[in-house]
């Protein structure tokens, strides 16, 4: 694994809460990767995880202050929000979203940077299912009876 994609992967799981490990099992990094590179750009992209790389520098391993850091120095940022919005929005929904019009006319506008689904895998392995204690719908089915049981967490009332 390459620095980009280590970085990419670290920010990742600060941004969504699940750890490596989980994002990985999806199998959905290199084409998030790719998207992200594909519209934005190498520069941007590049600035994105520069970014994270001082987070993670200056916060070690304290939760909390990477957690403030991350908010302060990235999503509270106006060229770098966006950005790490639709970098969360990838891995919960397996979705891209178009970069606002203030942001696309100062930063840049791409061809490619239309509001889509990045695949049917993506959908599939969106981290909004596990999140939510389902599946996606259609995709992914959990077996015979499933839906006569109450969800994970979820007690019956009868």
């Amino acid at each position: 694994m390459n620095d980009s994609m280590k970085q990419f992967m670290q920010l990742s799981a600060a941004l969504t809460g699940y750890n490596q490990a989980e994002l990985q099992a999806t199998g959905m990094q290199d084409a998030y990767y790719e998207v992200m590179m594909s519209i934005l750009g190498g520069a941007l992209t590049g600035e994105l995880l520069s970014a994270w790389l001082q987070v993670h520098k200056h916060a070690g391993d304290d939760e909390e202050a990477l957690e403030a850091l991350l908010e302060d120095k990235i999503m509270g940022d106006a060229k770098l929000a966006p950005m790490a919005g639709n970098l969360i929005s990838l891995w919960y929904l397996g979705q891209w979203n178009q970069m606002p019009g203030p942001w696309r006319s100062q930063y840049g506008a791409s061809a490619r940077d239309l509001s889509h689904v990045v695949s049917p895998e993506a959908y599939r392995e969106g981290l909004v299912w596990p999140t939510i204690g389902s599946h996606p719908m259609g995709a992914k089915q959990q077996g015979y009876g499933a839906w006569a049981l109450p969800p994970d967490g979820v007690e019956s009332n009868g």
